[in-house]
């Protein structure tokens, strides 16, 4: 495929992302009721979900640099080394069901995503850009791919670690329910 392609194919992949998020957002608040989660059809895959979609985005990422030959700036590395590891923190804890693992993941993905906020920011207002960039000698301002008009690394960076964080909070909010096939323990009255 060509690069052009697989530019176009990323930046949707980052929309859908996004009306992921929005609607796994949206249906929590909607649906929160007492005793009961709102995602418990995602109970048992939230982490593997968010476990995916930090594989995908890692795989993504090392596609444009090893073979569509892009040179990652320094925000893009910031942003792998928060990326990377969450691939395999969150597909082993889902692999061993250890909820505890979430905390790893929301701080490691929160920080990636005000990683990526900020340097979407840069690129939409370069001047912002310090010399700290360019230094690694690629401009973190420069938009190495645009695709329909706003859709560029950070900002698909952005779209994976929003649905990584909402798949976490989905996780939360399920962990904090119980069940709704588990029986009801009644009360012993005598």
């Amino acid at each position: 495929m060509s690069f052009a392609t697989m530019a176009t194919f990323f930046a949707l992949a980052a929309l859908v992302a996004n009306v992921a998020t929005v609607g796994l957002i949206v249906w929590g608040f909607a649906g929160q009721k007492e005793g009961q989660s709102p995602f418990e059809f995602l109970r048992g895959m939230t982490l593997w979900l968010a476990g995916f979609v930090a594989l995908a985005a890692m795989l993504g990422s090392l596609y444009l640099s090893e073979i569509a030959h892009l040179v990652p700036c320094r925000f893009c590395w910031f942003q792998r080394i928060g990326m990377y590891p969450l691939a395999l923190i969150l597909l082993m804890a889902a692999y061993r069901r250890d909820a505890k693992a979430r905390l790893y993941g929301v701080t490691i993905a929160a920080i990636g995503a005000g990683i990526a906020a900020y340097h979407r920011i840069v690129q939409m207002f370069p001047d912002l850009e310090s010399g700290s960039c360019a230094t690694s000698g690629v401009s973190c301002s420069a938009a190495l791919i645009e695709q329909f008009g706003f859709v560029t690394i950070p900002y698909m960076s952005f779209s994976a670690f929003a649905l990584i964080l909402t798949l976490l909070w989905a996780d939360r909010l399920n962990s904090q329910t119980p069940r709704d096939d588990t029986p009801a323990v009644a009360d012993n009255q005598t």
